[in-house]
């Protein structure tokens, strides 16, 4: 989608002293000396209250959106290209998100990984928000972005497996592991019917297995586990994935091409009506 121009440091400064902090001194949550990470049970508290009020804005905004008084610029991608959304962990759900991001790229800064990107104008009422696209990088579940959000439009996290970014679909046919076990398989019934295996075939086993996906995921063993045997075939349990897309990525790259591996994004656009 590109890289977004980010707002110019003037806008930038206004949005963080409507949100209550100092542009140029940053609020250093260490000092309470209180909770996990930096985060104090008054942010904690503070970012409850907040999410209410911002929920009832996001309503408030997406009924202005779908009677045409809103002022988001017109969407300029194609609907599908746009339809799903993966936003960082711990995001709110979307009307309220977009009512409580302030654009501040403060969750992009502290995201040690990288895997924050930012929509662009072209993305309509989504511009100068956040989002991971796991073609370019996974995210790690380093929970590093909800401490860094100012209003609480991204909350951290106690435990990864309580994040709820995504899901994944698996295709058998393009994974290496299931290749090679396939491969195996018939490789077998030709030395029993005394036929010799092809070159082709025996340079395709080599390629797998694999086992990747398994290997970088946050959740391995509850998200992604593997088949019995040496072939390394993964099984995903959709209801143990939060959707971080790490498999998707380390896959695109072991492939070096289209994955085998992908992330279903299950956030939906929060106002339909304004695609152009």
């Amino acid at each position: 989608m590109g890289t977004p121009h980010r707002p110019p440091a003037g806008l930038r400064r206004l949005r963080l002293l409507r949100a209550g902090l100092h542009p140029l001194s940053p609020r250093d949550p260490r000092d309470d000396g209180e909770g996990v990470m930096g985060w104090s049970r008054r942010d904690t508290l503070r970012s409850i209250a907040l999410a209410a009020v911002y929920a009832v804005v996001g309503g408030l905004v997406q009924v202005l959106q779908r009677s045409g008084l809103s002022s988001y610029p017109a969407v300029k991608r194609p609907y599908e290209k746009l339809a799903g959304i993966l936003r960082p962990p711990g995001a709110l759900p979307e009307p309220g998100f977009l009512a409580a991001c302030i654009r501040c790229y403060r969750c992009q800064d502290a995201c040690e990984p990288g895997a924050i990107q930012f929509y662009t104008e072209a993305d309509g009422e989504l511009y100068h928000t956040p989002y991971v696209d796991p073609s370019r990088k996974g995210c790690t579940l380093c929970n590093l972005c909800g401490p860094a959000c100012p209003t609480g439009a991204l909350l951290p996290f106690d435990d990864p497996a309580d994040v709820d970014m995504g899901n994944v679909e698996l295709d058998e046919d393009m994974c290496l592991s299931f290749k090679a076990k396939r491969l195996r398989h018939e490789q077998e019934l030709l030395v029993q019917t005394g036929r010799e295996p092809t070159e082709s075939e025996a340079l395709a086993e080599r390629r797998g297995p694999c086992g990747e996906c398994f290997t970088f995921c946050p959740l391995r063993n509850r998200a992604i586990t593997l088949l019995p045997g040496s072939f390394l075939a993964p099984v995903i349990h959709t209801e143990h994935c939060v959707g971080c897309g790490m498999c998707e990525e380390i896959c695109r790259t072991v492939v070096r091409g289209e994955p085998a591996i992908r992330v279903v994004r299950t956030r939906r656009r929060a106002f339909q009506g304004a695609l152009s």
